[in-house]
């Protein structure tokens, strides 16, 4: 029978003795560093690093062969990408210089629909240029103010805000383009980085630097297209979808197949909109009240009333309540001027036309209401 020398060993007990490449340490046998394996490692993650930021720069080499590159740069490329853009309207400064008005009104279809500017203008004894932009929100407003009237170097008494809930705070509703590009400057950086912090988080200026080195942006705008059409074009010839375009456009979405939609044009508001605190730091609104500040004009801001329900002004929750009393305090303190419509019993449902609006046979009426709700504002 063969001999044993001694008990058999686990596999992690090495007879160190018979195996001087290594040392041990705590049963288990490890190979010691060999000199200069740390700094090569280091040197490939630095490698690593260089080439995997160099790459995409490539990403402007695929720009060029695309005809994006010969459009112009947005204004604010955190959310709009290169566009042909509506040139600015200097005629608007321009007017604006001529009038010299004491009064300026700024909004949407709200303030046109509550505010007959003629009317205005006698009942104060002044000037006064209505600024209404159907369908565009806080971003317009701002940029209206401070690229048109206060560019035009006068100072009218009060700058008047028409706006709904929560709309002074969440700069990305009704974005849109085509009314921007009026009131926009080449550059609107303090825009830009608010529009930023909405579209990619709390590293949005991380995100704005990679965008300005690699112009992905622009690349964005030609390679989405293709993407999105890429399973079409791949699964089906040319002429069936040109049959489908047509049946879409003849049968699908004609008049009668469409659903009738709500006559209000903006829906109660997202409760996560309603945290004033939160959104107040990335919203447009301290810039409006800055610009007002340095420009020596006062701000004031009228809050409509939405479309009344039942004889009565829809109820408001209690995140609402909040949001409103935070704004109302947080405006005063910064020498604004603030009005909330909501509740007033000369507002009956009887003035309303469709949604939120008031009638157009009412206009004379709500003019006169909002001055003499608000005669403090034009003594």
């Amino acid at each position: 029978m063969p001999a044993f020398a001694g008990p058999r060993t686990s596999s992690t007990q090495l007879d160190v003795a018979q195996t001087p490449d290594f040392v041990r340490l705590d049963n288990v046998a490890v190979a010691p560093p060999r000199p200069g394996t740390g700094a090569r490692q280091v040197l490939s993650l630095i490698l690593l690093i260089v080439v995997a930021a160099a790459v995409p720069f490539g990403l402007r080499a695929l720009n060029r062969l695309d005809e994006t590159s010969r459009l112009s740069p947005s204004y604010v490329p955190a959310a709009i990408g290169p566009r042909e853009r509506r040139p600015f309207l200097a005629e608007a400064v321009d007017r604006l210089r001529e009038t010299n008005p004491r009064y300026v009104v700024i909004g949407d279809s709200m303030a046109g629909s509550r505010v007959h500017h003629r009317r205005l203008m006698e009942l104060a004894g002044a000037p006064v240029v209505p600024i209404f932009e159907p369908a565009s929100g806080s971003v317009f407003w701002y940029l209206a103010f401070k690229n048109w009237v206060v560019a035009s170097g006068n100072r009218p008494k009060a700058v008047i805000f028409f706006f709904r809930d929560e709309n002074l705070t969440d700069p990305m509703f009704r974005l849109k383009p085509e009314a921007l590009d009026r009131a926009a400057r080449e550059r609107e950086p303090e825009i830009d980085a608010i529009l930023a912090a909405h579209v990619q988080g709390p590293f949005f200026r991380l995100h704005g630097l990679a965008r300005g080195a690699y112009g992905f942006d622009r690349t964005r705008q030609w390679a989405e297209p293709l993407i999105a059409a890429a399973p079409v074009t791949l699964a089906a010839g040319r002429e069936w979808r040109e049959r489908l375009l047509t049946r879409i456009n003849s049968q699908i979405f004609t008049l009668d197949a469409l659903r009738p939609t709500a006559a209000a044009d903006m829906a109660f508001g997202d409760p996560g909109k309603f945290d004033f605190d939160k959104n107040l730091p990335i919203s447009v609104l301290p810039a409006i009240l800055r610009t007002a500040r340095e420009a020596g004009i006062r701000p004031a801001f009228v809050r409509v009333q939405r479309r009344p329900v039942d004889g009565r002004p829809p109820d408001q929750s209690p995140a609402l309540q909040r949001y409103v009393d935070k704004l109302r305090r947080y405006l005063e303190a910064n020498g604004a001027y603030f009005h909330d419509e909501w509740g007033d019993p000369a507002l009956p449902l009887s003035l309303y036309s469709d949604g939120d609006h008031i009638g157009r046979e009412h206009l004379l009426h709500s003019t006169e209401l909002f001055y003499r709700r608000n005669r403090a504002l034009f003594q």
